[in-house]
């Protein structure tokens, strides 16, 4: 996990990348250089900041050449099938412990694309063929790694963090009002390659490109997938249910004991739900009853979504003690505090307090000592687990005639009560087709919403892990953890897992009304039984709707009862019916959602920073 910066122009550019090399060196704190050269008549300059997992010696440190120094990496992530892959290419002997080697060598070897397609893992990564003159990139399945990239004066420029761009002074900060609309109606981000700011975009996901030397004003070229799951009816796993789920048992498995290897202090993130408890029990295993097993979990005190006690009981299940942390705030000023310092970090506003929470879990795993953080993202788009993908199927059913199937699965979930409870009807507006209690401004164009309709399941699931859910929820927990500089790795998003639960049967996922129900069935003999059969889902939780009203009242108001608020000047909220609103959310909070007050106010805040270019991170304390 680390920082990369590029730039290729017709002009010099290593001022710049120092620059942005500086600004987001928080990502790679234990190394650092800037390599710079003429190539013909261009000019490239790049720069590497390395947070040290494996082999943590100099030979590590990159820019790396190959060995043939033909080719030159700047990396970020990891692959974590790098052992197996050097044996497979028979890639010996090598000089240094790490997965970057790996990649140059078999990127030399292969092609920037045959490659990618071998690398089981998160990564964002340019190479510098000096041969051929080109600079190829390549960037992860998922999108678990970013890759910003922005046109400037004869050239381009590619870094990690949309922030380090903007210290090229020909490059404008002007915001993307498109990407503002949709996350201020639909509360959707990441959603496609458009950033926040106008003219910087991003790399797909599973997707390699090109840079030309000879023309480096020409930008990213050839830009191709090398990865996408089959979703065709001729895809579904038509084999018996428990041969399914002993695969994917072993599937789930493989990839954490995958993301256990480093050279550095590993921990879990724990909440205490399904996903998290299965990744601390097999982690328990990799390691063995003697291996120091670090579980950390976030408690609400006094809160009634708090997870505490489901995170001790799991912990006690294996015989291990999770380190506790409270995210209570004793002011508004140090929420707001909280949400000011993760704005700076988070490439864009932050979009719930679930930033903030991250933000100090990574805080927490820092304090103790740890470099790399395992967390459950990926399982509920993979396995159905959130509450609005039975009630959507249930519709999908309605809609196509099926009735008795419809009911059958309504009673199913009755019955068992997964979907019932907690679940709030404002939360669900965005995928009944419901406009936001807020009037927006004349800047928010709304196109249909088709964010409930679907034709089947593996195409509605895989359009969440793809675009609506899944990129956002990599964002943030990229930026928060980086800016404590540790690593994210996150067993339920290896592609073999995806793809495992993407050609389930429907009726696999759902099974008896239990959303979740494949990690259920296959991994009940390692969990407490009142964690496989939990009817609730929260996860790490916070008073969020209790903050928003009372203690950032203050902060609300400041920044959004003013007629000049950013906000209002765009055109992109009604400032009588936002401040109307508010009053009555504050009064009434179960007959609005959250985000609809906190997306304005947050996307205020970014934008009063972007106007001023205070977007340099704030240290953290």
């Amino acid at each position: 996990m680390c920082g990369i910066v590029f730039a290729a122009s017709d002009r010099p550019v290593e001022a710049f990348v120092r620059a942005a090399h500086a600004r987001q060196i928080y990502r790679g704190p234990d190394s650092g250089s800037v390599s710079s050269e003429v190539l013909g008549s261009t000019f490239v300059s790049m720069a590497h900041e390395r947070l040290a997992i494996l082999d943590l010696s100099e030979r590590g440190a990159q820019p790396m050449a190959s060995a043939s120094a033909r080719s030159v990496i700047i990396f970020n992530g990891e692959i974590y099938n790098y052992r197996e892959l050097a044996k497979r290419h028979g890639l010996a002997p090598l000089r240094s412990g790490t997965d970057t080697e790996v990649a140059v060598e078999l990127i030399e070897r292969l092609g920037i694309e045959a490659a990618s397609r071998e690398f089981n893992g998160m990564w964002a990564i340019a190479v510098l063929d000096r041969q051929r003159g080109r600079v190829y990139l390549s960037r992860d399945r998922l999108g678990k790694k970013p890759i910003y990239h922005v046109a400037i004066p004869g050239g381009v420029a590619i870094a990690s963090e949309m922030h380090s761009l903007l210290l090229h002074p020909d490059v404008e900060a002007q915001p993307d009002l498109t990407v503002a609309a949709r996350f201020l109606s639909r509360s959707l981000m990441d959603i496609d390659e458009r950033s926040w700011v106008s003219g910087i975009l991003s790399l797909p996901a599973a997707c390699v490109a090109e840079i030309d030397l000879a023309r480096p004003a020409a930008g990213l070229q050839q830009v191709r997938s090398y990865w996408a799951p089959r979703l065709d009816p001729d895809s579904v796993d038509r084999r018996p249910r428990q041969e399914q789920f002993a695969e994917l048992r072993e599937l789930v498995r493989d990839s954490v004991a995958l993301r256990m290897h480093a050279d550095v202090p590993v921990g879990i993130a724990l909440s205490g739900g399904l996903d998290s408890s299965i990744m601390a029990a097999l982690a328990n295993r990799v390691g063995g009853p003697s291996d120091e097993l670090r579980l950390l979990s976030a408690t609400s005190p006094g809160h009634v979504g708090d997870e505490s006690a489901h995170a001790r009981a799991m912990a006690e299940h294996l015989g291990r003690k999770t380190h506790e942390f409270s995210i209570a705030a004793d002011s508004g000023e140090a929420l707001f505090n909280w949400i000011r310092i993760c704005t700076q970090h988070n490439d864009g506003p932050v979009a719930s307090f679930s930033n903030v929470l991250f933000y100090k879990l990574m805080e927490c795993a820092k304090s103790m000592g740890l470099t790399v953080v395992l967390t459950g993202q990926g399982a509920d788009e993979a396995f159905c687990g959130y509450k609005r993908y039975p009630i959507l199927e249930v519709k999908r059913r309605l809609a196509s005639g099926r009735l008795a199937s419809a009911v059958g699965l309504g009673a199913q979930l009755l019955r068992h009560g997964t979907v019932l409870d907690g679940f709030k009807l404002p939360e669900a507006r965005r995928y009944l087709g419901r406009a936001n209690a807020v009037k927006l401004g004349p800047s928010v164009a709304l196109g249909p919403n088709d964010l409930g309709h679907f034709e089947n399941m593996a195409e509605y699931q895989w359009r969440d892990i793809s675009s609506l859910s899944v990129p956002y929820l990599c964002h943030y927990e990229d930026r928060m953890s980086m800016a404590w500089s540790c690593e994210v790795r996150s067993p339920f998003l290896d592609y073999r897992v995806i793809e495992a639960g993407l050609r389930m049967p429907v009726d696999f996922k759902l099974a008896e009304g239990w959303t979740k129900a494949p990690l259920r069935q296959a991994f009940a003999d390692v969990l407490p039984h009142d964690i496989t059969w939990r009817r609730d889902k929260k996860g790490f939780t916070s008073p969020q709707d209790d903050w928003l009203r009372k203690e950032l009242r203050p902060y609300v108001m400041e920044a959004l009862d003013r007629p000049d608020a950013e906000v209002y000047r765009l055109g992109l909220v009604d400032r009588s019916s936002y401040v109307s609103c508010y009053e009555q959310y504050c009064r009434a909070p179960e007959k609005f959602w959250f985000r609809e007050f906190f997306a304005p106010f947050a996307v205020e805040l970014w934008l009063q920073a972007l106007q001023r270019r205070q977007l340099n991170p704030i240290p953290p304390a």
